[in-house]
């Protein structure tokens, strides 16, 4: 009994083993390099054209302490005349930044070269300005570009570099401070407890006046043009035995506000005999 458990526990041994070697071999097997060359012309178009540029401006700084001022400095001695050529037609961008500092870059645009001016540069005759701004400098109101015709006028269109937030800010400092008045007890009372407290009406030669009670006993004198009701009611008519309120509601079908008007009836005290 006992050989035959260590025979067991050796087989399972064994194929332990061989599922390790397996796996393991094909793991190897996956993380193996091909061997296959890549294009880099395919990953990066650009890149030895950047190399050469990059390489021919590190030696233009040796050799005179500083960065070019401008992109054309480096023809002939330190870029040869095919990778300038197609540097233009690549249309490189190159700035002057300042004592070793510059800025290069390459854009698949078609077009003239887009060389920014550097302290010390100078608009050479014949040259080709940029859409943003005119030979002499002053800048144009009007945008264009020269392949599509289209152009971009800014006149009354906000500033997308201006901030909102101050704007507004501003605006609310200038504009008249509006003081709310501040709401009458009648205004804080619903209508139909107004007409539950509605004790009397007078009438007189300065016009009709009615007397309403509050919940605690309270009298208020209300005449027309009184504003009564939580919904900006305001007394229009006083009769004898009524008084009529003109109040706005929304009306959720025209989604604004009408006006409706609403009837404060005077209860009748009967004669005790």
């Amino acid at each position: 009994m006992k050989e035959k458990k260590t025979i067991i526990l050796a087989v399972v041994l064994l194929l332990l083993v061989g599922v390790y070697i397996y796996y393991n071999q094909k793991i190897a097997k996956e993380t193996k390099p091909t061997g296959k060359a890549v294009d880099i012309a395919r990953v990066a178009p650009n890149f030895e054209l950047k190399a050469k540029v990059s390489k021919a401006i590190r030696k233009y700084i040796q050799e005179n302490g500083d960065a070019p001022r401008s992109f054309d400095k480096l023809q002939g001695k330190y870029l040869d005349q095919a990778s300038y050529n197609l540097a233009l037609s690549k249309n490189i961008e190159y700035k002057y930044l300042g004592q070793k500092s510059y800025r290069m870059r390459l854009t698949p645009k078609r077009g003239p070269i887009k060389v920014a001016k550097g302290p010390g540069t100078q608009q050479k005759p014949g040259a080709t300005t940029s859409a943003a701004g005119s030979a002499s400098g002053a800048p144009s109101s009007k945008l264009a570009t020269t392949e599509t015709g289209w152009k971009y006028d800014p006149t009354g269109k906000p500033d997308p570099f201006k901030s909102f937030i101050l704007a507004s800010a501003a605006q609310e400092e200038t504009a008249p401070m509006v003081v709310r008045r501040q709401l009458t007890p009648l205004q804080k009372m619903p209508l139909s407890e107004i007409e539950a407290g509605l004790k009397a009406i007078i009438w007189g030669q300065l016009g009709n006046k009615a007397l309403v009670e509050d919940a605690t006993g309270k009298g208020y004198v209300v005449q027309e043009g009184t504003y009564v009701g939580q919904h900006d009611g305001i007394v229009k008519k006083i009769y004898e035995d009524r008084i009529i309120v003109e109040e706005y509601r929304r009306d959720p079908g025209k989604d604004r506000l009408e006006p409706n008007e609403v009837v404060l009836k005077l209860k009748k005290v009967e004669a005790e005999e």
